[in-house]
């Protein structure tokens, strides 16, 4: 997931979704207006997302009509925009917390463009492919160099103690529930979801996506209590967002 898909895969696909208008290859363009509106049925309807789209064919054509400069650039910016909003997370919004994302996407876009018309399409995947490689280098150096630091958190009925853990640390985890006490080790918070309510996947939205934790709970009133007590402890220390 880090590695492959985004390094190998996505940079071609994308380069010919979001900018193979850019291109002389009749094959590539044809390939532009196919994958725009077949990406949309894929990942599921987004009204900003078809707005953007229809002006994105519109302006395209427009442009093979009359060829204006300005039209160009109009052309650029809208697909550059498309781009970021496409690589926005499902649980995000358009508020100011995910500016900076939209704008670093943004910009990528438009960088990606400039590429594609000073050297080729094939240029823009090659460094399409070496940012996103560098961008899982630093996200898997994020999940093994950690703060090691050890968090308590005293509840209405529980305690809860959890530190996180360097992901190359080891491959085995533990959930191991005990009485009134429960002990996970070396485990993200997607496999302890999916151990407690794989429902509870589609409430909420992890803050540290594939982080390891230990984490050692005591609640009493059993082990349906013990979850509940879980999920209300990860979601009051931000570990879980609620959608």
């Amino acid at each position: 997931m880090t590695f492959t898909l985004p390094v190998l895969i996505a940079p071609i696909l994308e380069e010919i979704r979001f900018r193979g208008f850019l291109t002389n290859n009749k094959v590539l363009q044809s390939l532009f207006l196919l994958l725009t509106p077949l990406g949309l049925i894929i990942t599921g309807w987004n009204t900003l997302v078809f707005f953007l789209m229809v002006m994105l064919y519109c302006l395209f054509f427009i442009y093979k009509r009359y060829g204006q400069d300005w039209i160009l650039d109009l052309l650029l910016i809208v697909s550059s925009l498309y781009f970021s909003i496409h690589h926005l997370p499902s649980q995000a919004n358009l508020t100011r917390y995910w500016l900076p994302f939209l704008a670093i996407s943004f910009s990528l876009g438009l960088i990606l463009s400039w590429i594609i018309i000073n050297k080729s399409i094939w240029w823009a995947m090659l460094f399409h492919g070496a940012w996103n490689l560098l961008g899982g280098i630093i996200f898997l150096l994020g999940l093994q160099f950690v703060s090691e630091e050890l968090h308590i958190v005293d509840g209405d009925g529980y305690k809860i103690e959890w530190k996180r853990v360097p992901f190359l640390k080891s491959n085995e985890g533990s959930f191991s529930p005990e009485g009134n006490e429960l002990q996970i080790t070396n485990m993200n918070i997607q496999d302890i979801l999916g151990i407690v309510n794989p429902s509870l996947l589609d409430s909420f939205a992890i803050s540290e996506p594939f982080m390891k934790y230990e984490i050692k709970l005591e609640s009493e009133g059993g082990y349906d209590v013990l979850k509940a007590n879980l999920i209300e402890a990860l979601e009051s220390d931000s570990l879980l967002l609620r959608k």
